[in-house]
């Protein structure tokens, strides 16, 4: 039995078709893995945008804890500091070696 050449074309067309198919998957899978790199950057109003929160806590922290030493309601932990004082030195010595 002949095979004549429209069929040939025929099984051409169904094997480039395979082939191309084939070879997009291999692409989207490209495109997918470099679009897991993406980069962000900062704009500088941004930035200022979230140093002012942050410096607004501050701002809003010192002053409750200044309102709290003018009450009198403020309360020193001895434990807490001799705890830093102890820590500051451990560091500072590990620091000379």
């Amino acid at each position: 039995m002949k095979i004549t050449n429209g069929h040939q074309h025929y099984l051409r067309n169904v094997r480039n078709t395979q082939n191309l198919s084939a070879e997009s998957q291999k692409q989207s899978i490209k495109k997918t893995s470099n679009q897991e790199y993406v980069s962000v950057e900062i704009s500088d109003e941004a930035k200022k945008l979230s140093e002012a929160k942050m410096s607004i806590a501050s701002t809003e922290k010192i002053e409750a804890i200044k309102k709290a030493i003018q009450d009198g309601s403020y309360q020193v932990s001895a434990e807490k500091i001799a705890n830093g004082i102890v820590d500051t030195m451990a560091a500072q010595k590990k620091g000379n070696r």
